[in-house]
């Protein structure tokens, strides 16, 4: 009973900051109410040490206490940077095809992201894809993610792309490295087409389709998960693509989204890029 009795602070701060953060989480207070009251949390367990002086247990409970609460507060702090982000809005852009003749699209999504309070002067409704009011859970997603790549001094998905391409290319292809250096694009999900577009220079290649490709490469060959399959199958269809590769882990996601939304374009899921290629050789052969 005793022992119960003197981690009650430590648990009481756990249920607090726990019922804080659904109420941040499901929008019912903003990221600054939330900071606001993990410093409160500090401030309180802080002054409480010294109100224990004369209990020694009770004492450095508080003590734990009040540095957990502030690694709490510093964990946290970051996400009232994303608070100012309301809207983001999705665009169609034209798919790229990378190396000329090779029947390998890019397909790529422009965002804009609204700030609150700001006034957007100019809208063009024709190439409007989406718009996606931004969640507390989205901005708490980032953060964290933000958070825990630069703890773990890890690469963001753009330099891992490129480094994960260049293992697959022996040589400098001039395409190809002008893409990654350009200042327009970014994310993972261009890594399976870069690599299928500097594969179609080969002399075996035959493809005379016009192909949507998506998916994240790594150095064993495996396509990765990407996100925005519902909006690139979109875009792969107002292009005018008649084939689409995707991860076979967005396989069930685009194929939803091909029915609900009645598109013309035959879709196929890959695991790896042996059968990205052996796909597209059966889809020309066909």
């Amino acid at each position: 009973m005793e022992k119960s009795y003197h981690t009650m602070p430590f648990l009481a701060s756990c249920f607090l900051y726990l019922s804080f953060l659904y109420l941040y989480l499901f929008d019912h207070i903003s990221a600054w109410y939330f900071v606001l009251f993990l410093l409160l949390l500090v401030i309180g367990n802080f002054i409480y040490i010294f109100v224990a002086l004369d209990i020694r247990i009770l004492r450095r409970t508080f003590i734990i206490t009040t540095v957990f609460s502030f690694v709490l507060l510093v964990f946290e702090f970051p996400t009232t940077k994303y608070e100012i982000v309301e809207v983001i809005y999705k665009f169609y852009t034209p798919t790229e095809e990378i190396v000329v003749g090779s029947g390998i699209h890019i397909i790529s999504i422009a965002e804009y992201q609204k700030y609150k309070n700001e006034k957007i002067t100019y809208f063009d409704d024709t190439v409007l894809l989406k718009v996606e009011p931004v969640s507390n859970i989205i901005r708490y997603e980032s953060k964290s993610v933000a958070l825990i790549h630069n703890f773990l001094n890890k690469k963001n998905s753009y330099d891992e792309m490129k480094e994960n391409v260049n293992y697959f290319i022996d040589k400098e292809h001039t395409e190809i490295h002008n893409y990654f250096y350009r200042k327009d694009v970014g994310g993972d999900s261009a890594g399976l087409a870069l690599v299928l577009s500097y594969l179609s220079i080969e002399p075996t290649w035959k493809n005379k389709l016009s192909i949507g490709v998506t998916g994240a490469i790594n150095k064993d060959g495996k396509v990765l998960f990407v996100g925005g399959i519902k909006e690139k199958i979109q875009i792969a269809t107002r292009y005018g693509h008649t084939h689409m590769i995707v991860p076979t882990s967005n396989l069930k996601e685009a194929l939803k989204a091909k029915e609900e939304l009645n598109l013309p374009i035959e879709v196929q899921g890959v695991k790896n890029l042996d059968e990205a290629l052996a796909i597209i050789k059966e889809w020309n052969t066909n």
